[in-house]
């Protein structure tokens, strides 16, 4: 993770497609969109199987449009860099190839913008539009990260579906604090250090989430906002029957636990709504 990581946010790929729920919904159409002849001819080049070679991703953000993207997996390095050298001899102003020490750099040009990609071994591809980024990379060199970012990241269970966590950097609180709807909450911003969401997918969904501010009041506000928000929820669901199932179902099994200066909230929406609610998407 950067030193200068802002937030970070994790797919579990493998556990994700495992799970029953995108084997029954998702899966089938995952695998038409594969069958694509120019799909297969790219991930025949590379000896790549997305459904079953990638194991996870993971983005770690940087700023606005900036970061470092890791993908874990299972890699042929020979017919990477084979069809790699082949589209640099054909497109050699939208790739190059380029060295770090031993390691090939693939530099990816596209309207302006310049994607900069390396294995540091055979289980890791690593992207980055900076280039310093991968080659660190490359080098096995890693700077402490913010410690509430890394804190916050510690803690979450990395068994879950997918995973995102941040920092209240001065910046962000100045824009968050600027927007109308959030003046009200400006104080509990102000002390907002780090926050993580987190989701795991099996034939139901289970969400946690998790809030870390600087001082017991705060998080005592944001408990009370987080059961208001609970109240609201049950009211929303008696005045709307389309949404009632998951509102109510949110409601109801969300738990609302304070603990010094953090806020945790747990909530499960179950397969059999996660059921209705599919069948009420419009098929195409």
């Amino acid at each position: 993770m950067p030193a200068d990581a802002v937030g970070v946010v994790h797919v579990n790929v493998e556990q994700l497609l495992g799970s029953q729920l995108v084997k029954k919904h998702a899966l089938p159409q995952i695998e038409a969109a594969l069958q694509g002849k120019e799909a297969q001819q790219v991930l025949t080049a590379l000896g790549l199987d997305l459904l079953k070679d990638v194991s996870s991703l993971t983005f770690a953000a940087t700023g606005p449009d900036k970061g470092v993207l890791a993908i874990a997996g299972k890699f042929n390095l020979e017919k990477v860099h084979a069809t790699a050298a082949a589209v640099a001899q054909n497109k050699k102003d939208e790739l190059k190839l380029t060295k770090a020490g031993t390691k090939d750099v693939y530099e990816m040009t596209k309207d302006g913008k310049t994607i900069y990609a390396a294995f540091p071994d055979e289980t890791t591809l690593v992207a980055s539009t900076a280039r310093d980024s991968v080659t660190r990379a490359l080098e096995g060199k890693t700077d402490k990260a913010d410690p509430d970012l890394a804190d916050t990241v510690a803690a979450i269970d990395n068994k879950q579906s997918l995973w995102a966590a941040f920092v209240m950097t001065p910046d962000l609180k100045r824009v968050l604090a600027s927007r109308p709807d959030a003046k009200n909450m400006a104080r509990n911003l102000m002390s907002l250090k780090s926050g993580s969401l987190g989701i795991t997918v099996t034939d139901a969904i289970a969400v946690a989430i998790d809030a870390h501010t600087t001082d017991a009041r705060a998080a005592g506000d944001l408990t009370d906002q987080a059961n208001q928000a609970k109240n609201l929820l049950q009211g929303i669901g008696a005045l709307n029957e389309e949404i009632a199932p998951f509102t109510n179902e949110i409601a109801r099994t969300m738990e609302i636990s304070k603990q010094k200066t953090s806020v945790s909230i747990k909530f499960k929406i179950s397969a059999d709504v996660v059921e209705q609610g599919i069948k009420k998407i419009p098929k195409q």
